[in-house]
């Protein structure tokens, strides 16, 4: 084994060990504790880690370009920091809570009717959400009030931490709520199904994702490659699509809200549709994101791609 191979097991294995002992502790101390501890830390990474912070700080500035002031950007950047150890909070307290109510207790909903509404329907339901707050509560949420749903993500490189991940999000017992990694050839099969028998399917479109299809759409304004599996499924199975995003609101409790249906757009020209849908969809996951600016993740390369690089459509 070499000394990379070697140090690379030993980082995961603290990793592993950090996040168990952190579960076990959040079962045991008090939230408000928690969540005040992890704020701290959150915003010490601000200033021990200037990579990270740069790139929350470059990001912001182009995003906000001409609307925002250096010192305005500034007070954002370090709220992202500090809010992100807050939102951790509730993620690893996912064990403890084991009832809708005990869920809801620490959280608000607002516009479920539109996400009912739509289920009505019968043709299953794209839940769009993006990485703003403790946003792995949108699924949880929908998991916890017997949803049939189903999630796609990346599979951690540790095989012992994406077990206890997965472990972690399946264990209130959904028999109908299921997860699967991006990197399973029949995840879209799986996914499409779902939606043809009338579920949900919970994706996130807000960033530069490697080894997904993306078309270019703007995203503050500027072109941004941007995955196109949400549009493609809500086409193929003529989907209702929900925007829904959490954020922490200042008296601790997190505010889950659903917003009203994004209309599907339908001309016949697949490669078009696909574009103006994902357009259409990414502008409402914007509109969440410039409600709540400190609570995204500003440091992912968000228009790394360029595009000279856009992967085709076809």
């Amino acid at each position: 084994m070499s000394q990379h191979k070697g140090w690379k097991k030993v980082k995961y294995e603290l990793l592993y060990q950090l996040i168990k002992g952190l579960i076990k502790l959040a079962n045991w101390a008090p939230r408000n504790m928690l969540m005040w501890s992890f704020g701290k830390l959150g915003g010490l990474v601000y200033y021990i880690m200037p990579k990270t912070r740069d790139l929350t700080l470059k990001h912001l500035k182009y995003a906000y370009e001409n609307e925002l002031s250096d010192a305005e950007i500034q007070k954002i950047a370090k709220k992202v920091f500090s809010n992100l150890g807050k939102n951790f909070t509730d993620i690893v307290r996912y064990p403890s809570i084991r009832t809708r109510e005990e869920l809801t207790a620490v959280m608000e909903v607002e516009g479920e009717q539109h996400l009912i509404d739509a289920y009505n329907k019968g043709k299953g339901v794209i839940l769009l959400t993006c990485h703003r707050g403790a946003f792995d509560m949108v699924g949880f949420y929908l998991s916890m009030s017997d949803y049939p749903c189903i999630a796609i993500g990346a599979k951690l490189h540790d095989e012992k931490l994406n077990d206890l991940v997965v472990k972690t999000r399946r264990h209130n017992k959904n028999d109908q709520a299921d997860f699967v990694e991006r990197s399973d050839p029949r995840g879209s099969i799986k996914m499409f199904k779902k939606l043809k028998d009338g579920g949900l399917a919970f994706l996130l479109i807000d960033q530069d994702t490697d080894k997904v299809q993306n078309t270019f759409v703007d995203f503050f304004g500027k072109p941004a490659a941007t995955p196109i599996g949400a549009a493609t499924l809500a086409l193929k199975a003529d989907s209702a699509i929900i925007p829904a995003s959490i954020k922490l609101q200042s008296n601790g409790k997190h505010l889950l809200e659903f917003r009203p249906e994004v209309p599907l757009e339908k001309t016949g020209n697949l490669k078009e549709d696909i574009k103006t849908n994902t357009q259409n969809m990414s502008l409402a996951l914007e509109k969440f994101i410039r409600e709540a600016p400190d609570q995204w993740v500003w440091f992912h390369e968000r228009w790394k791609t360029k595009q000279e690089e856009e992967v085709s459509n076809s």
